[in-house]
């Protein structure tokens, strides 16, 4: 029996998944062709963070599969078979559900990316002291509550199941866990907005940093030299690496 909300809604669509990202482009065109500007331009804004988070996660994954430059940095050194491509083939899942949860956000209450100036310094303190102080904590405790008996069994273990890391893994999960994480990661956005301090810059940034990351911690080839954390033994508090 599966196990609640670990099946993905869309889990059977296939490619026409991509259709839910429709209302989001219709509004982008109808505010374009018929008002002349972009009004209601969050529409474009997630729209765009989407095409760039999928870019990159796309970008670490050839880099990764050129073994020409990574050959002699792989820590696995076996391939990724069929099973683990078949498993991993939605990982692009949790942006569609971060798009829709987003939109939604914004229709409930006022546009959060709209009106947002373009840079911010204060965002830029701001977002990194929510994301220090309540994310990571949170996160922290509910991927903690993913290890356990049930909850990893039912739920985390797919996440782990994969033999060979790859960019692709960080991001496959099931819908319970990016529906418990999302919140999680949403609160420096959001609380840096309502304090008046956002930045379009800051919202790009976060998402795309965070994403950057993850993919480095996944991506099976050792990028970051193990002198540096000789020379900086603390950095390993701060960055995590596939070793």
């Amino acid at each position: 029996m599966v196990a609640p909300l670990s099946a993905w809604p869309w889990e059977n669509f296939g490619i026409y998944k991509y259709l839910l990202y429709g209302p989001l482009l219709a509004k982008v065109l109808y505010t374009r062709i018929l008002e002349g500007s972009f009004k209601d331009d969050w529409c474009l804004h997630i729209l765009i963070i989407c095409v760039a988070r999928s870019s990159l996660h796309q970008l670490w994954s050839t880099y990764v599969n050129m073994l020409f430059l990574t050959r002699n940095r792989r820590i696995n050194q076996h391939g990724y078979d069929f099973k683990q491509i078949d498993k991993e083939w939605d990982w692009d899942n949790f942006i569609l559900l971060q798009a829709l949860i987003a939109s939604m956000a914004c229709y409930i209450g006022p546009p959060f990316i709209e009106n947002v100036p373009l840079w911010n310094a204060k965002g830029f303190i701001t977002i990194l002291s929510l994301h220090v102080g309540v994310s990571e904590p949170l996160y922290y405790w509910v991927h903690r509550c993913f290890h356990k008996s049930y909850l990893f069994k039912q739920y985390h273990s797919i996440h782990h199941s994969s033999p060979v890391l790859h960019p692709f893994t960080g991001a496959t999960a099931t819908f319970l866990e990016h529906l418990a994480l999302t919140p999680v990661f949403g609160l420096p956005i959001i609380g840096s907005c309502m304090m008046g301090n956002g930045s379009r810059i800051t919202i790009y940034g976060y998402l795309l940093v965070f994403d950057f990351l993850r993919c480095l911690g996944h991506c099976n080839v050792e990028v970051v030299p193990h002198r540096l954390f000789e020379t900086l033994p603390s950095l390993r508090y701060l960055l995590y690496t596939p070793t």
